[in-house]
């Protein structure tokens, strides 16, 4: 049990960083031009994103399928693993036979269940929700969360993101049903602003009439969304 407490615990210092970073980048891309510049052709997409030997990026598969090539590489500073397959939200020109230059590759933050034995503790206060879908290739849903923060002092306080299995039931239609909960740590962060983060919770396994019930704790209570694989 103490080892599976400190290897939850590892698990959860890694998200609680990758909030901070999420945080951090929402903050500095804004995008948005009206017009016939540049960034007006701007596109947007959740990707699985590859880096080569030297840990830069160099292609990208969208949610709908689409390879790119990314040119010229790009080395961004939270990607820090050569040769790995990172989850990511691509800002992108247009494409050509292909290839497209990349403005930004933002991070997004992966959440697989955990049991809740296997964390060293479990918190669910409250955050901002805003959409939730499931990917084209239906390889992830996709929520649209919203986190209020501020600036501190305190080098400890920092958010962290987790998600919880409490249950797996079978249904009468044989299906299965996958009570979970996206558990959520203030830690002591300030809640002067609030900055839109983007999470996927990766969907292997699941096969037909496989349902997720998910609870999410809001600011306006609690809210429960049911998806069917």
């Amino acid at each position: 049990m103490e080892r599976f407490r400190q290897t939850a615990y590892s698990v959860l210092t890694m998200v609680a960083a990758l909030v901070s970073l999420l945080v951090v980048s929402a903050c500095e891309h804004d995008f948005y031009e009206t017009g016939d510049s540049e960034l007006s052709y701007l596109h947007t997409d959740f990707v699985e994103a590859r880096t080569n030997e030297l840990g830069a990026f160099v292609s990208a598969k969208t949610d709908d399928g689409e390879e790119l090539t990314l040119s010229p590489a790009v080395k961004e500073q939270w990607a820090t693993r050569p040769d790995t397959t990172y989850r990511a939200l691509l800002y992108y020109d247009r494409v050509e036979k292909g290839v497209t230059t990349s403005f930004a590759l933002n991070p997004v933050l992966v959440l697989r269940p955990h049991l809740t034995f296997d964390l060293a503790s479990v918190s669910t206060d409250p955050l901002g929700f805003e959409s939730l879908w499931m990917s084209k290739n239906r390889k992830y849903l996709n929520l649209t969360l919203v986190l209020k923060s501020g600036q501190t002092d305190d080098k400890k306080a920092i958010q962290s993101l987790a998600l919880v299995c409490d249950s797996i039931r079978k249904q009468p239609s044989g299906g299965r049903k996958f009570y979970l909960r996206l558990c959520h740590s203030q830690n002591r962060v300030p809640e002067y602003y609030s900055k839109r983060v983007y999470t996927s919770i990766p969907l292997t396994g699941l096969t037909p009439n496989d349902v997720l019930c998910l609870d999410i704790n809001t600011y306006k209570g609690v809210v429960r969304i049911e998806v069917i694989y």
